[in-house]
């Protein structure tokens, strides 16, 4: 029963010092344990290493060799031999290292068209968008955005450092520690931190992708030729049945509408009674006085 308590207790405490920043946790298991721990400045600027803490903070790198641009863009070409051109489409992608990410077919009485979304690697985006543009058909319109994610991707690569190092920090302690509390405040920040980094390394994982890999929607059309087509009659005699059904629903209609209107017919008939009353009246008086 004591240790059930005494179990709760901990986890409680866990739970209260889940709202406290690494730097506090750090510094506050460091003074209730044996264990002997310089708590590091938590802080999600880069961490410099000097000569006395060289060995537990090695500095990070967070230099970049060359800038993250992610270059998108839309393209939309009518064609006059729909086949010949997917196919083309789709040898040229391939031609390329690059692959249909999506692809959709909208065949209506007008038009025929395909939208594609195409990712490419980013050094050959040019060279797709050069041999679409210098192709057989006709470009209609075309649309491309670069962004610099640079200061996004130096960002995240460095606060991913400093939660790998203070990372390392935690694990080290908790090889030291040796109370129940301890052990469990200090799991508790561990799984805190590794959540974040899985985070920053799902975030970085996707900037990689969009930078290694350019997107491009291509829409592939071809108006087809107007083709009038006769709607189908029905026979005549068909046709006379449904005039005389709708003619004897247009009858029914009217009947209905015209009792509904039982109110508004009793009201005039009682005005009319009322006016005509009204005159016999002053006729009456009229007479009487001669």
């Amino acid at each position: 029963m004591i240790i059930s308590l005494g179990i709760a207790l901990l986890f409680f405490s866990c739970n209260s010092n889940r709202e406290m920043d690494e730097k506090t946790v750090l510094s506050d298991l460091s003074m209730k344990s044996s264990v002997k721990f310089t708590a590091p400045v938590i802080t999600d600027e880069p961490v410099e290493s000097d000569e006395s803490n060289s060995a537990a903070l090695p500095a990070t790198n967070t230099i970049v060799d060359k800038k993250k641009i992610i270059r998108d863009g839309s393209i939309s070409i009518r064609t006059k031999d729909m086949a010949s051109c997917k196919k083309g489409v789709d040898a040229l992608v391939k031609s390329l290292g690059g692959y249909i990410d999506n692809e959709n077919l909208q065949n209506d009485d007008d038009r025929i068209s395909y939208d594609l979304k195409v990712r490419i690697p980013a050094a050959n985006f040019d060279k797709m968008l050069e041999a679409l543009e210098n192709g057989k058909d006709d470009v209609r319109s075309k649309n491309i955005e670069a962004r610099d994610v640079t200061e996004e991707f130096v960002d995240i690569q460095t606060r991913l450092a400093n939660k790998q190092v203070y990372l390392k920090r935690y694990k080290e302690l908790l090889a030291k520690a040796s109370t129940v509390r301890d052990i469990l405040a200090i799991e508790e920040q561990i799984r805190v931190i590794q959540e974040e980094i899985e985070s920053r390394e799902g975030r970085l994982k996707y900037l990689n992708d969009q930078v290694a890999f350019s997107t491009l929607d291509i829409n592939i059309y071809k108006d087809k030729e107007f083709v009038y087509r006769q709607e189908p009659q029905d026979k005549f005699s068909e046709r006379v049945k449904m005039a005389f059904n709708k003619g004897w629903l247009a009858l029914v209609q009217f009947v209905l509408w015209f009792f509904s209107l039982w109110s508004f017919v009793i009201l005039i008939v009682v005005i009319v009674f009322a006016v005509k009353w009204r005159r016999k009246s002053v006729k009456k008086s009229k007479a009487g006085k001669k």
